[in-house]
């Protein structure tokens, strides 16, 4: 999956450039939109009792986005089991590769992990 967005002001320092912590929101933009376009929007899984949980993320800068910068992030999902899965993430600005990121998520009801519900494993599998 592709995700478009344009970088907005207030996400950048005194110089344009992005700040590292808006990079998680993106990629959190990025799954909600996945996961939306799959069927299972978080509000779906919360009216279950599910929540989504993240469980280790990292991102490796290359080049800053900047104020104005149209980017895309490719999403796409790796590893995937009964408990846990993940997703590896390309950000792109101007044809450059700006970062590349992983998440990786658990699913949890009333405080405890649970197996990703049938219907969200399915649709994660066949991405």
């Amino acid at each position: 999956m592709i995700y478009r967005r344009r970088v907005h002001f207030y996400e950048t320092d005194a110089q344009g450039v992005v700040h590292h912590s808006n990079y998680f929101r993106y990629l959190e933009e990025a799954r909600d939109i996945f996961l939306r376009e799959r069927g299972y929007p978080y509000s779906k899984l919360r009216d279950k009792g599910f929540e989504v949980v993240l469980l280790e993320t990292r991102c490796v800068f290359k080049k800053p986005l900047h104020f104005d910068d149209l980017f895309e992030i490719h999403l796409i999902p790796k590893e995937i089991t009964r408990f846990t899965f993940s997703f590896d993430y390309k950000i792109f600005a101007n044809n450059e590769l700006k970062a590349t990121a992983y998440t990786k998520h658990c699913v949890i009801r009333e405080g405890k992990i649970v197996s990703i519900p049938g219907e969200l494993l399915r649709e994660l599998q066949g991405s």
